[in-house]
């Protein structure tokens, strides 16, 4: 990981059609996404690829910074060996730092997915 670079983790049991995963997602300061998925208890591995979606906000005259937005992004997901199973991952990164997604693959669907940006513990 580079400075300004963020890490999103999620480890979360299997719901519905959803099955249990682990999340381990870097955003870089570019925009561009990296990481890995594991799901069914991290028998399946998978890489990630990604990015920012771009959000031009221009305001003519503007007197004061504009109010940060939620950043969409697009990720394509791809089984390490196995089946080379597919999926896609969309959703939205709130300016609190949670990552909200949909997953959306070959025998996969997960809703309302909340990713918690990581925040390692103060040396102090």
């Amino acid at each position: 990981m580079q400075p300004g670079d963020r890490l999103f983790v999620l480890h979360s049991d299997a719901a519905g059609t959803c099955p249990s995963l682990l999340w381990h997602i870097i955003v870089g300061r570019d925009g561009v996404i990296s990481g890995l998925i594991a799901w069914d208890d991290r028998k399946t591995v998978a890489s990630v690829a990604g990015a920012i979606v771009p959000n031009i906000n221009v305001e003519r005259n503007a007197t004061q910074p504009a109010k940060p937005q939620p950043q969409e992004y697009e990720m394509m997901v791809t089984e390490i060996g196995g089946q080379h199973r597919n999926a896609n991952v969309s959703g939205t990164i709130e300016p609190n730092g949670w990552m909200n997604a949909t997953v959306e693959g070959s025998g996969v669907a997960c809703h309302n997915l909340r990713v918690p940006l990581f925040v390692p513990a103060s040396s102090g």
